[in-house]
């Protein structure tokens, strides 16, 4: 074993053990003992006595400690880490079948928060650390992104390392919001002969929940009393609702249109294989994987294929050469419904159509019925009527490097990079009729005008290149006591993005080809961005007990002017091993297997607003330059038209990254002999110079242009997180349980000269010194339960004298105490809607029995707010019809028919259709939840057979199980048959799954 210190026990006498783990040291006379110490295992005392050779052996003291953990540009020992970093092998990944690999990290890992808002087949979770914004991916030390990263194969990854604090300031201008480090597998030298792993999955998918929309008896019930609620004449008789009850006769029979949209048991599968191996010269890792996801809609699909190829050669014994390849062809299918989110319809027609209507003319489907909406008739959800659209992404890497080790400490590797993206978008929506029944004369009459008259024909195409190149220098020695390691490094990269639309309006539905005759629209977009960095690291470590690292990154961004493109980017972190001091053996260390306390402080920057949707750049790109926009707008002249172009405005000179500062304090402990771990971790991150305007200075309107953006404003997040785990044995049977917890919020600080009318104006739109993103509304303090209590109700609660009311509506709040409900009672009720909650946790364990074994993960969140709207909001929104538990469960007479009959209570108001300015329908704490859940994210059972047995067939491994996802979810939105993390407000969108599947690992 290399590096292993050796000291003459009471004197500074040593040396370190070489690579071949062999050492020599002269020693006094009257040596008596010699200290054999290596971090993460037990140091060992021999007595010299007339010895002149010794043989030890060390025993791990710690399996935590002795985990090798990627960080930035490097690895180290989990022991040596002095910033906030948290680490998942791959062992830990592949226990839940996900589609991205975002949804493996969930609830594995402290620092993470998470949400899937839509869960569409191909869609990962939208994760985030500490709650700061999008991170930085590094996929083989090569900067990536979201997209790459979720669809990486998922067996093909060895371990990722999550920065989240100073450690992160090494990549300086993409840094701000921490990085996520992924390794991928990789053979090893002297691995032997290849190694072949196949391994498989097989699942059936449903729903989490989604909600049930009415019948069609609860429907025109909800329409009578909606007519009498708002005194008219119903539009049916109690006869034809009594038919409508029952249900039986030809034309009041109810149609279930979530039936005919969704499907149960939807499969779900997913093959890989690899092969590993190496010798002594080469070493290598070849994977292929595939992996198809359908929809629960009929004709909607995913399918993803991933190829992986990581090979190592040692040219000479100093010099070593690679290459790390991969690639993946992502495919989605999808019909061609009006509207380019495709999903979306289907979700839609669940609640615009009505159950009172039929999907196809006299049940007959060879004929379309025309309805009163046929565009989100799911009759017309087929591929040989609408049309489809098909969407293909291949993505191809390669990184090739060398390296040569200089054999004192130093190394040189050169890394080139070479990636490009495709993307293929072809769709086309068909021109259908739809059709009419007529009973008396038994014909399928066409409808003038009806079905779709409004075709298209569309296709886009994405080109991206991706280029990088790096140049690193890195030493490692131990003198001593003292060990140092260092890097330095150059490195650039920029990519070129071309996109191209082009869309017609086609005469037929036969011909694909577009013509330039039928074009109407053509798009053209080429942009480009480029980066380079000058990066450095060292640490330093005292007999492994006092650490220090400093990184810094002088980083440029080409968003900036010549001269003021680059900045320095520093961060500093210390640690102190307290359980290695002498003072801590004995008693104390009998209590704490390990003690570190660990603080960074760092600098970072941000060329992109990533709270924001889509991640703009803070300022756009080449905006220090003067000059014209073009094609912007657009004239007539002499009978020609002509495109225009606009002044771009004032370069933009004063504005510049967002600075970033943030502070860690962290404590890392063992207890009880290493069975119990933690860690704990106190968190800060203060932005300074986010974009703002100078409102006070003012240009003439007809210059047409305002002042630029300039660093004016300044936010923080604060907050803490911790992880506990267990580990442990009873007999035969390995336990481990663990749980892990983070809050983070976001504060504002300064703005600028914020400026206010009166003190309710500042009280309620400051945002200095406040918490982000606080949600407003009125809070609801009952419902009127008689017409007597609304004409005596003394606060005008509606605006009008509460002319408007009905028992069972909302009674506001009055905060202010005017007798009259308006803006000024507006209070906080909520938290960010649609954002990921400040409050992530989760409990994960593991049992093992010989051969058995099972996995269980539960993750959950808390603050975070759902606001339901539309369709769970607003009784037949859109002319549809609304969710069975609010036309249900709400205030109402006793005989719809009767305005003078009982009232009988109810969770919603009484209901008016088409009403939707009605005051119950105000933002208030009646429509806002604030989400708080508890989810079964992921269980497995599982067996290995024994090694023997497996010999037997052939094989060296052999392991089978079945696995559930989101089994099950104990929350506060249930009674609105909603998914917890989805964040549409109408809930037309696709939840969360529940994947039931088996599956087998096995190596020949």
């Amino acid at each position: 074993m290399p590096g292993v210190s050796i000291v003459v026990k009471g004197t500074q006498v040593g040396t370190s053990s070489s690579a071949d783990g062999t050492f020599s040291l002269n020693i006094a006379n009257d040596a008596q003992t010699l200290t054999f110490s290596f971090i993460g295992y037990t140091s060992q005392d021999v007595a010299i006595g007339n010895q002149t050779s010794v043989n030890v052996i060390l025993l791990p003291s710690n399996e935590e400690l002795r985990e090798v953990i990627v960080v930035g540009y490097g690895t180290q020992s989990a022991a040596t880490v002095t910033g906030a970093v948290s680490n998942i092998q791959a062992k830990d990944l592949v226990r839940t079948p996900s589609i991205g690999t975002s949804d493996a990290l969930v609830g594995r890992v402290q620092g993470i928060t998470a949400r899937k808002a839509d869960a569409r087949p191909g869609n990962a979770t939208s994760i985030q650390i500490r709650n700061m914004g999008t991170p930085l991916y590094v996929i083989d030390g090569i900067p990536s992104d979201a997209a790459n990263f979720n669809n990486l194969g998922q067996n093909d990854i060895e371990s990722i390392s999550i920065l989240k604090d100073a450690s992160a300031a090494i990549y300086g201008l993409r840094a701000a919001n921490g990085v996520i480090l992924v390794t991928t597998k990789r053979g090893k030298a002297g691995d032997g002969p290849a190694k072949i792993s196949l391994s498989g999955y097989y699942g059936l998918q449903n729903f989490t929940r989604y909600p049930k929309p009415a019948n069609a008896y609860q429907h025109m019930r909800g329409l009578v009393e909606s007519d009498v609620n708002q005194g008219r004449t119903p539009s049916i008789t109690p006869e034809e609702l009594a038919k409508w009850k029952t249900g039986t006769e030809k034309g009041y029979q109810s149609f279930d249109y979530y039936k005919m949209v969704m499907r149960p048991n939807v499969p779900q599968y997913y093959g890989s294989a690899n092969v590993s191996g190496g010798t002594e010269k080469i070493s290598y890792y070849l994977s292929f994987g595939h992996l198809n996801q359908d929809a629960l809609i009929k004709d909607y699909n995913f399918k993803r294929s991933n190829i992986q190829a990581n090979i190592e050669s040692h040219v000479t014994k100093r010099l070593k050469v690679g290459s790390q390849i991969s690639g993946r062809i992502e495919k989605r299918f999808q019909v061609g419904v009006p509207g380019l989110d495709d999903y979306f319809n289907p979700f839609l027609s669940i609640f615009t159509m009505w159950p009172t209507e039929r999907p196809y003319a006299n049940d007959n489907p060879k004929y379309i019925n025309q309805t009163h909406n046929v565009n989100v008739n799911p009759a017309t959800y087929k591929k040989d009527i609408t049309g489809y659209i098909d969407e293909l992404t291949r993505v191809v890497k390669g990184n090739f490097y060398a390296e040569y080790d200089f054999d004192f400490g130093l190394k040189a590797k050169g890394t080139y990079s070479y990636g490009f993206t495709n993307f293929d978008f072809d769709g086309f929506e068909y021109t259908y009729d739809a059709y009419k029944y007529n009973a008396e004369k038994d014909t399928y009459d066409v409808v003038v005008g009806g079905g779709n008259q409004n075709p298209w024909r569309e296709r886009r195409k994405r080109n991206i290149v991706d280029r990088f190149a790096q140049f690193q220098l890195s030493y490692n020695k131990q003198f001593g006591n003292h060990d140092i390691a260092a890097v330095a490094a150059y490195e650039q990269s920029d990519n070129v993005n071309t996109y191209m639309i082009v869309h017609t309006v086609p005469p037929n539905n036969y011909i694909p080809l577009m013509s330039f005759a039928n074009q109407d629209y053509l798009l053209d977009e080429w942009s480009t961005e480029a980066r380079a960095g000058y990066i450095g690291r060292v640490n330093y470590a005292y007999k492994q007990k006092y650490l220090v690292e400093a990184v810094g990154r002088y980083d440029g961004s080409f968003l900036y002017a010549p001269g003021k493109r680059f900045g320095f980017f520093p961060g500093v972190s210390a640690g102190w091993r307290i359980s290695e001091e002498d003072f801590f053996k004995g008693k104390l260390e009998n209590v704490f297997s390990n003690l570190k306390i660990r603080a960074s402080y760092g600098r970072t920057g941000s060329d992109r607003l990533t709270h924001l949707p889509n991640d703009p750049f803070v300022v756009a790109p080449f905006s220090y330059l003067s000059g014209y926009n073009f094609l912007q707008g657009s004239a007539i002249f002499d009978g020609t038209y002509n495109i225009g172009v606009r002044p771009r405005g004032l370069p933009v000179t004063t504005l510049s990254w967002i600075t970033n500062v943030s502070t860690n304090i962290g404590i890392d402990f063992g207890l009880m002999g290493g069975k119990l771990t933690g860690q704990v971790d106190l968190f800060q991150r203060k932005r300074e110079g986010l974009p703002a305007a100078r409102y006070d200075v003012l240009l003439p309107s007809e210059v047409g242009y305002s002042l630029p953006n300039e660093n004016l404003n300044s936010d923080v997040n604060k907050g803490i997180e911790a992880v506990l785990t267990y580990k442990s044995s009873v007999g035969q049977v390995d336990y481990t349980f663990s749980a892990n917890a983070t809050l983070s919020r976001r504060k504002d600080l300064d703005f600028y000269k914020p400026r206010f009318g009166n003190s309710y104006n500042e009280y309620r739109d400051s945002f200095v010194d406040r918490w982000g993103n606080i949600n407003w509304g009125y809070q609801v303090e009952g419902q009127f339960q008689s017409q007597q209590e609304i004409e005596n109700h003394k606060i005008d609660n509606d605006g009008q004298g509460n002319r408007t009311h009905l028992p069972g509506d909302f009674i506001y709040k009055d905060i202010n105490g005017d007798g009259i409900i308006n803006n000024l009672d507006e209070r906080p009720i909520g938290f960010a809607e649609g954002a990921n909650p400040y409050m992530s946790f989760a409990f994960n364990g593991s049992l093992a029995y010989k051969g058995f074994s099972l996995f269980f993960d539960f993750a959950g969140a808390s603050m975070q707010s759902f606001q339901r709207n539309w369709e769970l909001k607003i009784p037949y929104q859109n002319n549809g019809t609304s969710p069975h538990f609010m036309l249900e469960d709400r205030w109402h007479r006793e005989d719809p028919f009767d305005p003078n009959s009982k009232w009988i209570s109810g969770t919603y108001p009484a209901l008016r259709k088409d009403n939707t300015s009605h005051v119950n329908f105000r933002k208030s704490d009646f429509w806002i939840t604030n989400v708080r859940y508890i989810r079964l994210r992921n269980i497995e059972l599982g067996y290995n057979f024994d090694p023997k047995l497996s010999k037997k067939i052939g094989l060296s491994a052999l392991r089978v199980y079945v696995n559930a996802t989101n089994l099950f979810s104990i929350d506060n939105v249930k009674k609105y048959e909603i998914d917890p993390e989805i964040s549409s407000g109408n809930a037309l969108v696709y939840p969360q799954q529940r994947l039931l599947n088996i599956g087998f690992n096995l190596t020949f």
